[in-house]
């Protein structure tokens, strides 16, 4: 992650003195952010953009700076932002002698209290730091944490491929020519068209670098490449001066566009490109090989990014203006993505009753090769659903947009960045204890009533979600609180020009500009939650074969000399077997801090405040910090992921495993995943037609979504011993996937011990 895949990278830190310079004479000169912003972005580009190579059709390959300017953490930071880790490695560990570590100690000293990550950490109000003192989670037993990111824009792609760079210009300068009746500020305007003027700059610079490259190319006999690389620089030269009339042009604009915002999630693709597409194809003007090969080259540059839990691409679905095309586009879309053998981009498809067989097939074939992809989103579900959730229209909620891990956000009309997660095993953990942490060994939260206090499981399980909404609560006014703080002091330019109300409002995106601001809170442990709420209800206060005391007992000894306890307690019927016992406490407990969540959207002046459960690696990485747990869990191991079952304790097949899924609603929250993962065996047996038929019954019985990884039967366990023959194995974590020998080992491990199918 933030490797950034280029053939040459810079070296040294030059790029970076430059920009720090930049910036100290901005804030010297300028008092007005959109200001400061756009004399930034001019020391940033096309200084981090790299040189066309070999084979690419698109030019703008991207390599950010341990400092510089940015929007969220998975690209480079949020704001002004520092890599303070790899900076210090400079110090550490450099051969470049003493000026480079001479830079780099600059560097940290001028960026510490600079950087908008450390200085929102240093100004949140206190009576939120009373309750999430620091985001340190790595290192830490928190139950809850901030996020400081602002991650998932989704810009009006169709709308700078419709305008182009003149057309966006024209708008803005209507608005600045009416500032003075309207009141808007003239500065944000007139820091907008320097940004635009800047894009088109850099569609120059690189023009000139393709001409260069075709030259060398004709010297070379290549006659291949010396075409391509003309049409790449009249694409270059029409991306900068004109409306784009053709499938490479607009690629190329929104590439050079994206970066310089800076994007990672790149939208609808075929509905902003599938009317060029087809008139390209239809006209002769390409081949339907060259259009492959366009958008072949777009989905390695989204890779290079190297974002890991980003770059999402999204297709298919209800609410496109041009169905006819966007369905021809994505069967060269999903050809793309099952030809092109990254990680990136996190390729999703939305389907409805309509979407053609041709589509459906062939996202079926590039799953069941291995690549973890198409993500499949049921609309004919999720619509309604995320009417529901966010309280919207049926016409907003049809552009519904996965972001990142699998929020959900409305295309160029909203933003929910999730900056903030509970971990609420850790919660219950403190719960059954009276606030006191087994680990830390010290108080972690305000004290209530620990479990052996307790005369019903009603009363525990309020005691419980009192301490949840405490944390719920303070992470809703730490979420208004950072994107106040972000806003004020950065307008995001070009987004904001693509960015439903902010043009019309004169203010950036997170400064009042953007329509809909919402927000999200990641959760996990949720289904380990429930099976231990289950095992307390049961054997507790139900049987009463286990007190309080003998169970927290046996958790502090993390079992040890306690075997027949941790029986008692695994032998209660566990989520995802379709046993509607514990089914229905994990429901209620979804049910209900769903809605504790929701509530809090009001108080903290958000239009909406909405749960995902998304789960990443954090299942692993936030279960060190958990001890043994009500479930049988042992302490410091991997949580469940997302919502499929606790590892290995889905018992009774598949069905039964999707029967559990189908119980949780996904009408309360902005997200939610889930993992299947079947062997190759299963899933080619028949000629797929047994795996298709589950896959559609269980989307017909209201499945919202799925994420599919086939592997063979024994290829983790091999590439855990020999990676070297496994570098191709891609799986999917949680909501994101990744090369699985790259992986950590105890990562490895959390997905070899889920079940296959």
């Amino acid at each position: 992650m933030k490797n950034f895949k280029v053939a040459k990278p810079r070296q040294g830190l030059d790029f970076e003195i430059a920009f720090t310079a930049a910036h100290r004479a901005a804030v010297e000169r300028f008092s007005h952010p959109a200001e400061i912003e756009l004399a930034c972005m001019r020391a940033q580009y096309p200084a981090i953009f790299n040189p066309i190579e070999d084979g690419d059709l698109i030019a703008g390959r991207v390599r950010f700076g341990l400092v510089g300017w940015g929007i969220q953490d998975q690209t480079v930071g949020t704001g002004y932002y520092m890599d303070q880790d790899r900076l210090v490695r400079f110090l550490e560990d450099s051969t470049g002698g003493p000026r480079i570590r001479q830079q780099a100690a600059s560097l940290l000293t001028y960026w510490k209290g600079r950087s908008t990550y450390n200085q929102a950490l240093r100004d949140a109000p206190a009576h939120l730091k009373a309750v999430l003192p620091h985001e340190r989670w790595k290192d830490n037993p928190l139950p809850a944490s901030p996020i400081i990111r602002m991650a998932g824009a989704y810009i009006d792609f169709d709308k700078l491929v419709k305008l182009g760079l003149p057309g966006l210009r024209a708008e803005v300068q209507a608005h600045l020519a009416a500032a003075n009746q309207t009141g808007n500020d003239p500065v944000f305007y007139q820091c907008v068209l320097g940004a635009l003027d800047l894009a088109a700059e850099c569609c120059l610079y690189y023009e000139a670098q393709a001409i260069d490259a075709a030259a060398v190319a004709a010297a070379d006999g290549d006659q291949a490449r010396q075409s391509d690389l003309e049409r790449m620089s009249l694409a270059l030269r029409a991306a900068a001066e004109q409306v784009p009339r053709h499938l490479w042009e607009a690629i190329q604009l929104c590439w050079i566009y994206g970066m310089l915002c800076p994007l990672m999630e790149f939208g609808r693709m075929d509905v902003y490109l599938g009317d060029l597409y087809a008139a390209d194809v239809d006209s002769g003007h390409l081949s339907e090989a060259d259009a492959l090969r366009l958008v072949q080259c777009y989905f390695r540059l989204i890779d290079a990014l190297d974002g890991e839990t980003d770059g999402r691409v999204i297709v298919g679905g209800a609410g496109r203006r041009n169905p006819a095309n966007a369905d021809r586009f994505c069967l060269v879309a999903i050809e793309a993505c099952r030809t092109v053998k990254e990680v990136l981009p996190q390729f999703t498809l939305r389907f409805e009753a309509d979407t053609p067989e041709a589509v459906w097939h062939s996202a079926m074939r590039c799953i069941g090769e291995g690549r973890s992809y198409p993500l499949l989103y049921n609309d004919t579900e999720l619509v309604p659903d995320v009417m529901a959730a966010f309280g919207v229209g049926r016409a907003m909620a049809e552009q519904y947009m996965p972001l990142g891990c699998g929020e959900i956000e409305f295309d160029h009309h909203s933003f929910g960045s999730p900056n903030g997660f509970i971990n609420t095993l850790k919660v219950l953990e403190l719960a059954i204890r009276g606030g006191h942490d087994p680990m830390a060994l010290e108080p972690l939260t305000v004290p209530t009533p620990p479990l052996a206090d307790c005369a019903t499981f009603e009363e525990f399980l309020d005691h419980f979600h009192a301490q949840l909404a405490r944390f719920i609560e303070a992470l809703a006014g730490y979420e208004r609180y950072l994107y106040d703080f972000t806003g004020a002091r950065h307008p995001y330019l070009l987004i904001s020009a693509v960015y439903d109300g902010c043009l019309a409002k004169g203010r950036g995106i997170l400064n009042g500009g953007c329509e809909y601001l919402h927000g999200s809170l990641e959760l996990y442990g949720n289904i380990n939650v429930g099976n231990s709420l289950a095992a307390i209800k049961d054997l507790v206060f139900g049987r009463g074969v286990l007190t309080a005391e003998e169970l927290v007992a046996a958790m502090d000894a993390n079992f040890e000399g306690h075997e027949a306890v941790r029986r008692m307690l695994l032998d209660v019927p566990k989520y995802g077997n379709g046993i509607d016992s514990v089914d229905s406490i994990v429901a209620a407990f979804h049910d209900r801090v769903c809605l504790a969540i929701h509530r809090q959207a009001a108080p903290a002046g958000l239009a909406s405040y909405l749960g995902v459960v998304i789960n990443n690696s954090l299942n692993t990485d936030l279960g060190r910090w958990v001890g043994a747990t009500p479930d049988g869990r042992l302490a410091g191991t991997p949580m469940a992921n997302a919502n499929g079952p606790s590892s290995g304790t889905d018992r009774r097949g598949i069905t039964a495993m999707l029967n559990s899924i189908i119980k949780l609603r996904h009408d309360n929250n902005a997200g939610m995943v889930q993992n299947l993962r079947f062997t190759r065996e299963t899933w080619t047996a028949a000629d797929g037609t047994k795996t298709q038929a589950l896959i559609r019954d269980y989307f017909d019985r209201g499945g919202a979504q799925l994420m599919i990884t086939v592997v063979g039967r024994d290829d983790l366990r091999k590439a855990m011993i020999r990676p070297t023959e496994y570098q191709d194995l891609i799986v999917r974590i949680g909501g994101f996937s990744a090369r699985f020998v790259e992986l950590r080992k105890d990562i490895q491990q959390e997905i070899v011990d889920r079940v296959s199918y």
